[in-house]
């Protein structure tokens, strides 16, 4: 990453996630490459590359005045059933401006559910970065707010219809 270099924004990424499905299933729902797209908000085209291993997809949303349109690179590392190490790197197709970001997501058992915390860092260059680090920082805590209540939901559905059976 850019590590904070002039002209880019460093973004702190950490959120915990208070899930109502035990790890195993939560662990299912992180492979589950269409359904978690869904969760993401703005992400569209998804494509596996090398299977738990490398991805592409597309965010489109938007960030300010700008609406973006970024072809992320993604590397999973996985360590069974607990820790994804996740990596992307892509540039917004319409200001050029280049995001990378560097998560480690770990899933601990909390019955009846699981807690899924994701930390990391992100980095956004261009002029996507002079919006400013507060307004950056704002938006990611509304999308990993959105990811948080649509993961949830979709694991709600998927218990809900388990129980029904």
């Amino acid at each position: 990453m850019g590590g904070g270099a002039r002209g880019s924004a460093l973004i702190d990424l950490r959120r915990d996630i208070d899930l109502p499905a035990p790890s195993a299933d939560v662990w299912a729902a992180l492979w589950d490459l269409r359904a978690l797209a869904r969760c993401i908000p703005g992400c569209g085209d998804v494509e596996t590359i090398e299977e738990g291993r490398r991805y592409r997809a597309t965010i489109r949303d938007k960030v300010g005045p700008f609406r973006i349109g970024i072809l992320l690179e993604v590397s999973v590392d996985p360590s069974p059933p607990t820790t994804l190490a996740v990596s992307a790197t892509g540039r917004d197709s319409v200001l050029g401006s280049p995001v990378s970001v560097d998560l480690m997501v770990t899933l601990d058992p909390r019955p009846p559910g699981t807690r899924l915390s994701i930390e990391g860092r992100g980095d956004v260059g261009g002029k996507l970065a002079t919006l400013g680090q507060g307004m950056i920082q704002r938006k990611t805590k509304d999308v990993l707010d959105q990811f948080a209540a649509n993961l949830e939901r979709r694991l709600r559905a998927g218990s809900d219809s388990a129980s029904a059976v």
